[in-house]
């Protein structure tokens, strides 16, 4: 062999060599690739059956509000068209803003294009912004119908419900329709799609940060605090006053017919000789508190029950006195006081709970809204800020349990959807 065939076959080999060291480095890399991927896809999961599952929770739940109302006649009231109107809205949130939300979120980008990314934001901020003002006129409402029962329910017509639920639309259209309109049309934002053609958030303009955000949330969480506040205190007003009023009621039971009757009147004699009959009409007496008296009628004890004194009408040679109503009257009014606090803290409860889930849930998404677009430097976790954009979202599924599904009416017309009851009349 000659030294040019040796060269020739070194050279075959280093291109063997070289050319299988290729062929690993490659498939080393293909099978990474695909181990991320899969990681990737495994990671997706899990986000994806949740979201599915808050979505079709959602849609259940607002469906079996509307439908109970428009099936069950005792639901047919304005009070309970408020509700509706909430469970239509939240509704609608589930349907047409959660869905693309979700796609969204797992692809981690935005695939739709420029056109359905402006409907999104718009549907966005349109219906979840009716959403949280359908709140506050319930809330209007129910302060209207605690604090002028009687005016009010004069006022309180279906034509003052779609009113208010007008209102709460065209409100929510105003801060999401065509402020959305003026600024794409602006050459930044339109740049700003361009060159982030993946992305598909609301605008970060400073003016229309504030606008937007104190007219679909700050406004309305003072309002509704105000609103419940003052609901709170003339419930525990008219409560405490429904007690007092039966203390009265109680008193007023306790009076005596004394007339026409024997009374006998005490002169300054002799104890024995002092005592005169008569038998002419006397004024029904009136107890303030329990009374006693002894057999035969010989005696008569006053207990004041509010300042504790005694004023006694004795007689001579008076029999231990027994009581008549003293106990059964303090049993009574024991029994409603303890009725009173249970109703003052289920108040409290339900405003805490109305309340304090929509604090818990658009509160954090409302601040992030208002501080970032002005602190450029600020910085947020990837899985922090979808958690507060789902926790404002997860509103809708909260809505028609806190509003309707406490409720006794609604639990049985709730029952007779489920056994389909409506479609077997």
């Amino acid at each position: 062999m000659s030294l040019r065939s040796a060269s020739f076959f070194i050279n075959m080999e280093e291109r063997n060599n070289s050319t299988a060291a290729w062929f690993l480095f490659d498939f080393q890399n293909e099978t990474s690739t695909a181990n991320s991927e899969e990681v990737k896809l495994s990671s997706q999961i899990f986000p994806s059956f949740l979201l599915a599952a808050l979505i079709l929770c959602a849609v259940f739940g607002n469906a079996c509000v509307v439908a109970a109302i428009a099936l069950e006649r005792n639901l047919q009231n304005v009070g309970n068209y408020l509700i509706g109107s909430l469970a239509v809205t939240d509704l609608m949130v589930s349907v047409l803003v959660l869905p693309m939300a979700a796609l969204y979120q797992v692809l981690n980008r935005w695939a739709l294009g420029q056109v359905p990314c402006d409907i999104f934001i718009s549907l966005d901020v349109l219906c979840c912004t009716s959403s949280i003002l359908h709140l506050c006129a319930i809330a209007l409402d129910r302060y209207w119908a605690i604090t002028e029962p009687i005016e009010y329910m004069k006022k309180r017509t279906p034509r003052r419900a779609a009113v208010l639920i007008s209102v709460t639309w065209f409100v929510g259209f105003s801060i999401s329709v065509p402020p959305m309109l003026i600024m794409r049309s602006q050459p930044s934002s339109k740049a700003e799609d361009i060159a982030n053609p993946e992305q598909c958030i609301i605008s970060r303009d400073p003016w229309y940060t504030i606008y937007s955000t104190f007219g679909a949330f700050y406004i309305p969480l003072i309002l509704m605090l105000v609103l419940y506040g003052r609901i709170f205190k003339a419930a525990r007003f008219r409560i405490r006053r429904t007690v007092r009023k039966t203390d009265k009621k109680k008193v007023s039971d306790s009076c005596l017919g004394l007339s026409p009757t024997l009374f006998h009147k005490r002169t300054n004699g002799d104890p024995s000789k002092s005592w005169k009959r008569s038998v002419k009409p006397k004024p029904t007496l009136c107890v303030n508190g329990a009374v006693k008296h002894a057999e035969d009628g010989e005696s008569l004890e006053i207990i004041e029950v509010h300042s504790n004194s005694k004023n006694n009408l004795p007689l001579p040679n008076t029999p231990k006195s027994e009581p008549l109503f003293e106990s059964r009257h303090d049993k009574n009014m024991e029994a409603k006081r303890k009725m009173a606090m249970a109703r003052e803290r289920k108040t409290v409860k339900t405003l805490g709970i109305i309340m304090g889930t929509f604090i818990f849930c658009w509160l954090p998404f409302f601040i992030v809204a208002l501080v970032m677009p002005f602190c450029q430097s600020c910085q947020m976790p990837k899985w922090l800020e979808d958690v507060i954009n789902w926790l404002g979202y997860s509103n809708s599924l909260l809505n028609p349990i806190i509003y309707a599904y406490f409720n006794k009416d609604f639990q049985s017309a709730f029952k007779k959807i489920i056994k389909c009851h409506y479609f077997k009349t």
